[in-house]
Formats: C-alpha cells, sequence, structure tokens
C-alpha cells in the first residue's frame, strides 16, 4: 500500500482540478437519480395510471416528497391539457436531466486527462533520470530488458490501472450514496436489509484480489525477462544464425512465454469473475430483500406500488457502479504490483554520492596517484578484481597500461571518473582524495573512447557534438580530422547529417569508432582515455590516427589500454598488469631489458 500512496501523491499537483472532478460528479449522481425518479411518473402517466394530486404536498427531504411533487404537477398539467402534454413535460425533463448528467460525466473525463498524462509524465520522468544517474554497478546485476519492461509495460500499467480509475473512485462512490439515500428515504426498512447483506460482497472481492496481486507481480517479473530475449534476439541476430540456434532460443522463450501465459489466464479468469459475481449477489440479494421484508416486515411493503418500483430500480441501478468498483479494486491490486516494480529502480541506491561541500576542479595541475586501491566489482568479499594499485600519472604524461585479458585494466581506468568507487585505497588527483570533487568536474576531466563503441540513433554531427552547446562547425571538422574520420563522413550522401541507426549499424565498425574518437576529441578534456580505441581500426587507418593523434596530445595526459603493442612504444611509462596487480612499470626499452612479463608479452606478439 505504501506504494499507492506514493502515487497518490502525484495528485497534490492537481488540487483544481481534482476539486472540479469531485463537484461535477456529485452533480452527475444528483442528476441521475433526479432522472430515474421522473421514471416512475413517467410510466403511471403512459398507463393512466395515475391518481390525481390537487394540494401541494409539504416538503421533507425524501424521495417520496419528489414523486408527490411531480404528481401535483402531473395533476396540474393533466387537468389543463390532458396526458399528452404531460407525457411531453416529463420526457422533456428527462431529456435535459440526461444531458446535464451526461455532461457532468463528461467533464469529469475532461479534467482527469490531464491529471492522468501529468502522472505518467511524472513517473517517466522520475523513472529516467533515476535511470541515467544510478551507477554502473547497478547495470552489472540488471537486465536491460526488465528494466525496458519496468518503464513501458509496467508504468503503462500503472497508468491504466491505478491512476484511470481514480474516475471512478470519485464517480460512482457518489452515485452509490445517492441511490443508498433514496433507498432509505422510499423505506428504511427495506434499505436496512439490503445494507445488512451486501458487505458480504467485499469479503468475496479482497480474497479474488490478493491472488490477482500475487498472480500479476509474477507475471509482470516474467515480462521483464521476456523484453530481454526479444532485445538479445535483435542485438544477438548474428550469432543465432551464425549457430544455428534459433531452435535453441525459441524454445527458451517458450518456456517463459508459457509461464507468462498461465499466470495472465489465471489473472483474467479472476478478475472476469468479479463482475458477474457482483452482479448475482445483487440479484441474490434483491430476492433476499424482498422474501424478508415479507416474513419479517410484512408492513415494509404498505407503500405506493411507485414507490415501491422505484426502490427496485433505484437499487438495480446500484448494480452497474458495484461492478465497476469491483473491477476497479481488482485493477488497483494489478497496478500496485506494477508500482512496486517501478519504485524498485527509482529508489535504488545511487551508490556514488558526494560529499558535503564538494570543490571545484577544473584541471589536471599536478598528477593521478592511485594509492594502495583495491576493487572488486559487487562487494568487498568478493574476488578482487584490483589489489593494492599504487600508480601515479603526471600531468602531460603518456601512459600505457597492458596485460592480459580480464587483468583489471578497464576497471582500473573506471575508477577514475567515478562510474566505481574503491573498496580500499585512494585516488588522488593534484593532491585532493577524488571523492572531494564535484561529479560533473570530476568527469569533465576525462575524455573516454572505450573499445565497445555507442552511437545514439541520430546525425553524425549530433553524436559528435553529443551532450554540448555552443559548438561550430568548424570545430566538429576538426574533431573528425584529427580522429581519421572526416574523409568517410564527406563521402556519405548526407556527410555529417547521415543518419547513423540504431547503435550505429549503418555504418561499419572502423567508422564507428572513429566517430567516437571524434566524440571525445572534441571534449577538449584534460586526460584522454582510450581503452583499446582503435581495435576497430585497421593498420593503416591506425598508423593514420596516430600520426594525427600526436601533435593533439602534446600538453595533455593521455592513459592508453592496448593489445597491440605497436601503439604504445614511445608512451613515457608503460604499466604491466596481471591478475589485478602491478607487475611492473617503467619505458618499453627499460621493460624489455628486464625480460621480465611485458617482454614476454611483447615477444609473443612478434613485433620486431
Amino acid at each position: 500500500m505504501d506504494n499507492l500512496k506514493r502515487i497518490i501523491k502525484y495528485l497534490k499537483d492537481y488540487k483544481l482540478q481534482i476539486a472540479l472532478i469531485l463537484f461535477v460528479q456529485l452533480l452527475y449522481a444528483f442528476f441521475s437519480v433526479f432522472t430515474l425518479a421522473l421514471l416512475v411518473p413517467f410510466l403511471q402517466v403512459l398507463f393512466n395510471q395515475t391518481e390525481l394530486v390537487l394540494n401541494m404536498p409539504e416538503f421533507s427531504l425524501s424521495a417520496n416528497y419528489i414523486i408527490d411533487v411531480f404528481y401535483f404537477v402531473m395533476s396540474k398539467i393533466i387537468t389543463k391539457s390532458g396526458q399528452e402534454a404531460a407525457l411531453l413535460f416529463i420526457a422533456c425533463s428527462m431529456v435535459g436531466l440526461s444531458f446535464f448528467s451526461n455532461l457532468c460525466r463528461y467533464l469529469g473525463l475532461f479534467w482527469l486527462s490531464r491529471i492522468r498524462s501529468g502522472i505518467l509524465y511524472n513517473i517517466r520522468d522520475e523513472f529516467y533520470k533515476k535511470l541515467i544517474h544510478l551507477p554502473f554497478s547497478f547495470y552489472t546485476q540488471a537486465r536491460t530488458g526488465d528494466i525496458v519492461s519496468r518503464v513501458s509495460a509496467d508504468v503503462l500499467e500503472v497508468e491504466w490501472t491505478v491512476i484511470s480509475s481514480f474516475m471512478i473512485l470519485c464517480r460512482d462512490p457518489f452515485l452509490m450514496l445517492a441511490y443508498l439515500i433514496t433507498l432509505l428515504s422510499i423505506n428504511l426498512k427495506l434499505s436496512v436489509i439490503a445494507i445488512l447483506i451486501i458487505p458480504t460482497m467485499g469479503l468475496f472481492l479482497s480474497v479474488l484480489g490478493k491472488n490477482i496481486r500475487n498472480y500479476s507481480l509474477r507475471a509482470q517479473e516474467k515480462i521483464g525477462i521476456i523484453t530481454s530475449y526479444f532485445e538479445e534476439a535483435v542485438d544477438g541476430l548474428r550469432i543465432i544464425k551464425g549457430y544455428n540456434a534459433q531452435k535453441y532460443v525459441s524454445e527458451q522463450f517458450q518456456r517463459e512465454n508459457f509461464t507468462v501465459y498461465r499466470f495472465n489466464k489465471k489473472i483474467l479468469r479472476i478478475k472476469e469473475a468479479g463482475s458477474p459475481l457482483v452482479e448475482f449477489l445483487s440479484i441474490l440479494t434483491l430476492l433476499v430483500i424482498s422474501l424478508v421484508g415479507l416474513i419479517v416486515f410484512p408492513n415494509a411493503f404498505a407503500v405506493k406500488g411507485s414507490s415501491l418500483l422505484l426502490f427496485f430500480v433505484v437499487f438495480a441501478r446500484m448494480i452497474p457502479p458495484a461492478k465497476s468498483l469491483a473491477s476497479t479494486y481488482y485493477q488497483i491490486q494489478k497496478g500496485i504490483s506494477a508500482a512496486k516494480r517501478v519504485y524498485e529502480i527509482i529508489d535504488a541506491d545511487i551508490e556514488i554520492d558526494e560529499v558535503k561541500n564538494p570543490k571545484h576542479i577544473d584541471e589536471l595541475r599536478n598528477s593521478i596517484f592511485m594509492k594502495d586501491v583495491s576493487f572488486s566489482y559487487k562487494n568487498k568479499s568478493d574476488y578482487p578484481i584490483l589489489k593494492n594499485i599504487n600508480l601515479e600519472i603526471k600531468r602531460g604524461e603518456t601512459v600505457a597500461i597492458v596485460g592480459p585479458s580480464g587483468g583489471g585494466k578497464t576497471s582500473l581506468v573506471n575508477l577514475l571518473p567515478r562510474f566505481y568507487d574503491v573498496d580500499s585505497g585512494e585516488i588522488f588527483i593534484n593532491g585532493v582524495s577524488h571523492k572531494e570533487y564535484y561529479l560533473n568536474d570530476l568527469r569533465k576531466l576525462f575524455g573516454i573512447v572505450n573499445q565497445e563503441v555507442f552511437l545514439f540513433d541520430d546525425t553524425i554531427y549530433n553524436n559528435i557534438v553529443f551532450g554540448l552547446d555552443n559548438i561550430t562547425e568548424d570545430q566538429v571538422v576538426e574533431a573528425a580530422k584529427i580522429a581519421q574520420a572526416h574523409t568517410f563522413i564527406t563521402e556519405l550522401e548526407n556527410g555529417y547529417q547521415t543518419e547513423v541507426g540504431n547503435r550505429g549499424m549503418r555504418l561499419s565498425g572502423g567508422q564507428r569508432q572513429r566517430i567516437c574518437i571524434a566524440r571525445a576529441i572534441l571534449r577538449n578534456p584534460q586526460v584522454v582515455i582510450l581503452d583499446e580505441a582503435t581495435s576497430a581500426l585497421d593498420n593503416e587507418s591506425e598508423l593514420f590516427f596516430q600520426q594525427a593523434l600526436t601533435p593533439y596530445l602534446k600538453g595533455k595526459t593521455a592513459i592508453i589500454i592496448a593489445h597491440r603493442l605497436s601503439t604504445i612504444r614511445n608512451a613515457d611509462k608503460i604499466v604491466f598488469i596481471k591478475n589485478g596487480e602491478i607487475s611492473e612499470i617503467g619505458s618499453h626499452l627499460q621493460l624489455m631489458k628486464k625480460k621480465g612479463d611485458y617482454f614476454k608479452f611483447y615477444s609473443s606478439q612478434k613485433i620486431s
């Protein structure tokens, strides 16, 4: 219920709309009751069974008074103009009341549209903002498909179940109350019998609602898995086809999809049982009222036939809102399950927190120093990826980090901009712990190009300038030239305005990588981190890139991770990492003379 309360809190921004909705729904209930009250005199006049009322009845707050007043008016009209005029008057009155009743109903929906759209906007906005601020550690454990399912299917479930139920909750209780007051005013004893029997419905509804909530939560979790399968099928289609694994992945998907099918079948069966059950119980209640009334209160039916007819008509009109309230109850149970999954993301711990009163930093003045740094991806008890790293990177140095795959090279550079926080030890920048700086300032120092490139479904130009303002076209072209991307871009039909497609799939791997390099260069960072940035380039393109990059790196600090050691022989410092530890540090010539790990690694590539 806490999640339901959180959704309800969004309503505080729509106080005016809620007040208007409640007002028009009250009018809707009022007009609906009066429309029903006119039905009895209409039928009596139609069948010539009206008893003329020649004296104005005494005022009282009851349905009988309303009927008696109509009888008095009808009597005057019948006496003066005949039954046809009376029928026309009643018919016009009913049409007028029905028009205003439905107008009020529409106005309620009109004002509700802003609330529904606004709350959906707020939830998605809150979800997305949290999503882009969550740490990388969150995404190492979460499935992308499940996250997509939560922001799409689950948020829509909240909107369609909880928010859309708001109108019913604003309207139908008023109708029920108006009908109940009408019943009490017609016959107190019969109404008491109805009130005593109706709560039995609530017992059935609560049992069904609990089952729906449990099945809904399990089904929504499975939908997240199914969404992941769809995403993996698109991204991994080459692998699926290349390994002839269509049958294997289809069977995987079919198993999960069948589980969702079973859960949804149970939910729908339970949900659809609600309205018929309410209708059956309502009819049963009507019969019980009649039998009990005749046996226990024989005088209860000693009322006008018109009043008794109105009693049963009004009671019958209570059935639709009772059914809709029952359906709403089930819908809200489903919505609560969906909201739980949405708020699990919104409430997730960001982990990378800024200290109070952080410091600004706009340049690397001295050095980056890692002191006794250890790190593991989940928690400190897991096998450490990095162990007791001590490394100094001075301003203006080009430092190469090499070693076998899985040794911790990428993990090490990911600690610098605080994509992750260390388990122990400390990282100092300009002699100050990097945790003391504003995160935005800290990350502006670094320009990072990863081996796994990513382009947004936009133009080449917008991918290069991504996140930057006040950038000129000349600056973009200059960055592309340094990245050896300008030539192939100009050869494309639309040049820099070429759409790259989803994840840049309209370009080759090397072209995507060069655009990512241009994106990093355009930011003119203090520290350039190239994590296997040239892995997708052929030898000739890599050579041209190195030649263009050398003058650009003058005065900058560069950290280069590479497996092709020919690209880092001229680095000021080479750091060899093995099994999460630094085994050697030195220049290329120094490490070759030592004939240690670096020498063996270099020699294995047969580079002369």
